[in-house]
């Protein structure tokens, strides 16, 4: 029952994923967008295509396509906001920018992760989740 919670959580980041892609693609615009957030959830969504091929989320069918979906849909908006950069004018500070916060994100992860192990799969875990929760930093 877990897995189809975890993954329904997935599911609807993945949807509002998409409403904002269609969002940016009709109006040619990024305005108000925190591009450091966007890479910071193109980070997450790469770490965990690493790691879900080690948990419970395999024994579904739908955690594939949602994650080969995610990752097209975070590959896509990265590539939007390359597009349309110029359409921005605000940019977030240089201590919430992605090459500050991934390697935070790192640290973290590295000292607390679930497991006994200090080198164990459990890490890109939680780097996934503190980039995630980081990531949403720049876009405040």
């Amino acid at each position: 029952m877990e897995v189809w919670l975890f993954l329904l959580g997935y599911l609807v980041h993945f949807a509002a994923s998409c409403l904002l892609l269609v969002k940016i693609w009709r109006y040619k615009s990024i305005y108000g967008l925190s591009v450091d957030t966007q890479l910071s959830y193109l980070f997450a969504v790469i770490s965990r295509c690493i790691w879900s091929m080690e948990t419970r989320l395999v024994e579904t069918k739908l955690a594939y396509l949602e994650l080969m979906c995610s990752t097209a849909v975070a590959c896509g908006l990265c590539f939007l906001c390359y597009r349309l950069y110029h359409t921005t004018s605000k940019h977030a500070e240089s201590w919430l920018r992605v090459y500050v916060t991934a390697p935070i994100a790192l640290v973290l992860a590295f000292f607390f992760h679930p497991g006994d192990d200090w080198i164990s799969m459990q890490i890109l875990v939680s780097f996934t989740m503190y980039q995630e929760a980081l990531g949403l930093l720049p876009q405040l």
